[in-house]
């Protein structure tokens, strides 16, 4: 019985270095999630100190020639995505600002998306008309983020 645990145990063991060491393939790579959103206006990325693989992501949203309804931020990396429901105006001429610390392998791979609120309110609209291309989980983040019920 001993020896049976102390083998399945250097299987595991063998399994997670093995594992451990895997790289992803070139053809597999992570493509960042990028906009061009004319109103992000700074976009600061820094390593976090003392900790490996975390960085500090910072968006600036101004409202340069209207008011600005924003629905989301969805923050993204290679290793994690963070949605953030903002329901929030931005009047025309002030700025808004989002970020978050986030795991990552690289930097680089940091990306965003920012949600406006009629884009929120078309993909609602357009899944209860049964258009194609509209995801149920994107439609329940946007009516739970604006209490459309």
């Amino acid at each position: 019985m001993l020896i049976r645990k102390s083998a399945v145990i250097g299987l595991a063991l063998c399994f997670s270095l093995i594992m451990s060491v895997y790289q992803m393939p070139a053809d597999a790579q992570y493509v960042p999630l990028e906009s061009n959103f004319k109103y992000v206006k700074e976009r600061t990325i820094e390593p976090l100190k003392g900790k490996s693989g975390w960085w500090k992501y910072h968006l600036t949203v101004c409202a340069t020639d209207h008011s600005l309804g924003i629905t989301e931020v969805i923050l993204k990396s290679d290793m994690e995505t963070i949605y953030q429901g903002v329901n929030k105006v931005i009047p025309k001429g002030d700025c808004s600002y989002y970020g978050a610390v986030m795991k990552a392998r690289d930097g680089k791979s940091l990306g965003y998306k920012i949600i406006q609120t009629h884009e929120a309110v078309d993909s609602i609209l357009a899944f209860k008309q049964g258009k194609p291309g509209v995801s149920l989980n994107d439609v329940s983040r946007y009516r739970f983020i604006l209490n459309i019920y």
